[in-house]
């Protein structure tokens, strides 16, 4: 079966759990946790751009818990 594009999804589980197509945005959680070294981050970005899917996407991975992920599993 083909994979939808989630237009206009918001939440990034919800693409997961629909099988959607997601442009990886991971290495960005790397920027601005750890390569950022200000207080604060604004992110600017014209309208429909994905503000509120990548918010989405960092609150699911930092809501994370290790000890459930299995063993071997790449998160």
């Amino acid at each position: 079966m083909l994979k939808s594009i989630g237009i206009g999804a918001e939440l990034f589980h919800k693409l997961i759990e629909n099988d959607c197509y997601y442009v990886d945005k991971t290495p960005f959680i790397k920027t601005v946790f750890k390569e950022n070294k200000a207080d604060v981050m604004l992110i600017t970005r014209p309208r429909r751009f994905g503000k509120t899917l990548t918010m989405s996407t960092f609150y699911d991975f930092l809501s994370l818990d290790p000890r459930r992920v299995p063993s071997g599993k790449v998160v």
